[in-house]
């Protein structure tokens, strides 16, 4: 369907969680392109926006009557057909309503809402004066005398007071007396524009003598825009006079000019990073870095579909690679879009990139204002911007030309987004480069292990970059075993680690303390021996429930009693049930080190712009020590920072996840790799009650390749992923009994269901290890199978099926979170 012919109906899928697209008949002299349009339409007795995804010729079959969309919201499409097209496809995989998903892919605040009046029509009008009013009700009589006294418009709520009752009000609608109208859509925020002063044709030419005579002011105003090439904003005018803007008006009336509203330029570099300087000259390539480079500006001359794993050791230079690449996009006209676990954490990247390419990058990340996004975003739509640079949503960024797409730190389990549409935004860069014939690096220290096993398979190239841009070494890394050296009560430090830390500081040097704790249940080790709890079933760890005093498994539901004796080693009184954090921690190193400068950096203390506040000291060297959770390992470079403390290994191997074993493996590394960046030597101490766990140990010796195949060996033998797939069904609610009954009743529909088959495979029900959140109860259902499409096929079904009671059912297809 081109521009040039009107549709008949449009497709739109409603920003309402709801399943599919509602079919609308469209505007007969709306002939414009449809395709990704928000229009107002109705449903049921309300007015909603939606997205226009598809044209047609023909209503649906066996619909007597398809109602009108209502208004047209934008001028020109919001998203591009490949945008759309996008957005449908997360839809699909992720069994998520497809407006939900445009809600995602368009920036906050631009959601329309319509609001409805009732208006008084003339038959209402003739009744109250008389014409059939004695065969209203007392309520009908009401209503016609408030919208009479309102100047013949209110709405429903004003009228619907006693006696009037919404009976009353459907009769009058019904006789016509009354009518609903809606007001214009409108949005929270909207395009900037200004007003820009265009010279006449023919001004040039005219005589300003007289024009300078008679009004020195106006010829003023405009000889400053003849000298600013014949077009200017008019605020921009205000130093030649500081009533341009009436004179301009003046001279438009005399035909000197003419003013135009246009789409203002925001300021780009709104809410920069403060303090965290980044080179604007590129450094010398090393020679991987230069095989790297050359290999992505071969994929993106080439325009088709090409994905690639830059592994590199941290510190290896992989921003510069891809600094470079994206440089060659842009003299080729392509556009960028690079994704990062979390930009508001990373405020030296979005230095970098605006030092290297300044106005042509747009920011996009949750510290921002409605406001100062919807600048970003409109930025790149238009063409102003070339390169998105942001978070998860940034992977639908509608920038043009797309020519390479960056998942920075892919590993991050960030990148899937835990509420709402459950997309992993690492995968849907995949599609969409996929989709645009451009190319995808995926980058990371340490990269998952299901990048690994692509990469095993040949769906990822693998570009290595194995060793640091600075010619610097590794940190070393010293393990101290918490069986044998005791820490110190209140800030976890052992004398080992102390020791370290007062060496640094003497020297000048600064520290990082990390705890890696992402806490809800208490922490369950064994003092003695280490042994850790874990499910026989499910190879995860066993979660301690203190209100219930068991030891419970999220997956199967598995649960046991804890015993004061420990089944490894038969030590009685052993068992240590720990809790602790970076508060207290903190407080109890500025009491151990009073001379040193501790700052915090968790979600506490700091959201924001307080993190580029809190990074920008430690930039400055205005911090001695920071005492963080895994903020700090998010790819900050730091040149004073020689030392990182972990302060207990441990912790994120408890928690009931198969991907626990990994996750403690990347953490280590990543938060390793700050130390020793700069032109000093690095030293890690890790404090651990476990230091013969393959991912710790594999941590201390940097050996990534030894602890990828070990645990893509264990996640073969028990079906996890790469070599299956999960489902998870998350069910919620107030009502506790109804919660349990519904993951029950799901459960065995989906047992029933598959019937005598092997697979999928359904694990649970069982409480979720977060059981209370907000207030709401909360369970789960997992499903695995081997073959995504069985496990579909199930999934629709089960879904398509009633349910009894109230409880909310969310679906999260490859799920990255147990909690």
């Amino acid at each position: 369907m081109t521009a040039a012919s009107a549709p008949a109906y449009v497709d739109v899928a409603v920003e309402l969680p709801v399943r599919g697209t509602y079919r609308y008949r469209a505007p007969g002299d709306a002939a414009r392109a449809w395709v990704g349009t928000r229009v107002l339409v109705p449903l049921g007795s309300r007015a909603v926006t939606g997205v226009v995804v598809a044209t047609a010729d023909e209503a649906p079959p066996g619909v007597a009557e398809v109602r009108a969309v209502e208004a047209i919201v934008d001028p020109e499409p919001q998203l591009s057909e490949e945008l759309v097209a996008l957005c449908l496809w997360v839809a699909e995989y992720y069994e998520a309503p497809p407006g939900e998903v445009f809600r995602v892919a368009l920036p906050a605040g631009t959601r329309v809402t319509a609001s409805s009046s009732i208006e008084l029509t003339e038959a209402g009008r003739l009744a109250l004066a008389g014409a059939g009013h004695g065969a209203l009700t007392r309520g009908a009589r009401a209503i016609l005398g408030r919208l009479e006294g309102a100047g013949g418009a209110a709405r429903r709520k004003d009228v619907l007071q006693a006696p009037a009752k919404a009976g009353d009000l459907t009769a009058l609608v019904s006789a016509g007396l009354v009518a609903f109208s809606r007001d214009a859509p409108r949005a929270r925020v909207r395009a900037r524009t200004e007003r820009v002063a265009v010279l006449a044709p023919g001004a040039e030419e005219q005589n300003r003598d007289a024009l300078a005579a008679r009004a020195p002011a106006r010829a003023k105003v405009l000889e400053a825009l003849a000298e600013r090439g014949g077009e200017a904003p008019l605020a921009a005018l205000r130093k030649a006079h500081p009533r341009a803007a009436d004179h301009a008006r003046a001279l438009e009336g005399e035909g000197w000019l003419a003013i135009e509203e246009r789409p203002a330029d925001p300021d780009p570099f709104r809410g920069g990073a403060d303090g965290m300087s980044a080179p604007a000259k590129a450094p010398e390539l090393t020679e991987p870095q230069r095989r790297a480079v050359d290999a992505l500006v071969a994929a993106i001359a080439r325009a088709e579909f090409e994905a690639f794993l830059l592994h590199g050791i941290t510190g290896s230079g992989k921003t510069e690679v891809y600094l470079h690449a994206i440089a060659r996009a842009m003299e080729a006209d392509l556009s960028a879009v690079v994704l990062v676990p979390e930009i508001s954490l990373t405020p030296q990247l979005a230095a970098r990139f605006r030092a290297r390419f300044g106005d042509r990058v747009a920011v996009l990340h949750s510290a921002l204002t409605e406001r100062q996004r919807y600048d970003e975003w409109h930025r790149l739509r238009s063409g102003a911007a070339r390169i998105a640079l942001g978070a998860r949503s940034a992977v639908f960024a509608p920038v043009r030309d797309l020519g390479v797409i960056i998942v920075d730190e892919e590993h991050d389990a960030s990148f899937k987004q835990e509420e709402g549409v459950r997309y992993s935004a690492r995968d849907v860069a995949l599609v969409r480069a996929k989709r645009a014939g451009a190319a995808c690096v995926l980058g990371s220290a340490t990269p998952s292990l299901e990048s690994a096993h692509s990469a095993e398979r040949g769906r990822l190239r693998v570009l290595p970059l194995p060793a640091r841009a600075s010619g610097a070494s590794l940190p070393n890394v010293e393990l101290v075993d918490l069986r044998t050296f005791k820490p110190a009560a209140g800030s976890m430090l052992t004398a080992p680690l102390s020791e370290a830390v007062t060496a640094a500081l003497s020297r000048g040097e600064q520290v990082i303390l990390f705890l890696n704790r992402r806490g809800f249940a208490t922490f369950v080790v064994c003092g003695r021996c280490g042994h850790a709890f874990r499910c026989d079933n499910c190879s995860v760890s066993l979660t301690y429930h203190q209100w219930r005093d068991r030891l419970l498994c999220h997956y199967c539901g598995h649960g046991e009693r804890l015993s004061d004796t420990c089944p490894g080693c038969g030590g009685a009184g052993t068992i240590l049930r720990r809790g602790f954090g970076t508060e207290q921690i903190a407080e109890a190193t500025a009491a151990s080190f009073p001379a040193a400068r501790v700052a915090r950096l968790d979600r506490d203390v700091a959201t924001g712009a307080k993190i580029a506040r809190v990074l920008s000291r430690v930039a400055r060297r205005e911090v001695d020590i920071l005492v963080g959770t895994q903020m700090v390992t998010k790819g900050h470079d730091f040149s004073g920072v020689t030392l990182v403390g972990v302060l207990c290994a441990d912790t994120a191997l408890s928690l009931p996840d198969f991907r626990a074993s990994e996750r403690t493996y990347q953490l280590l590394t990543q938060v390793a790799g700050r130390a020793g960046r700069g032109e000093r030597p690095g030293r890690v101490i890790v404090q651990t009650y476990q230091s013969d766990v393959p991912a710790i140990a594999a941590a201390a010796s940097h050996d990534y390749d030894g602890f990828c195949r070990q645990e893509l060996a264990a996640r073969r033998e028990l079906g996890y992923p790469p070599f299956g797939h999960l489902v998870a069904l998350r069910v919620d609610g107030r009502d506790a009994t109804d919660v349990e009954a519904t993951a029950r009743e799901l459960a065995r529909a989906a047992r029933r269901l598959r019937g005598a088959a092997a697979e999928p495979e359904v694990l649970g029900p069982a409480e979720a290890p977060l059981s209370r959140l907000k207030g709401r109860t909360r369970w789960q259902l997992w499903m695995r199978a081997s073959e995504r499409k069985a496990l579909r096929a199930l999934l629709r079904r089960l879904v398509a099926e009633d349910r009894s009671g109230t409880a909310r059912v969310t679906i999260d297809v490859d799920p990255v979170s147990t909690l």
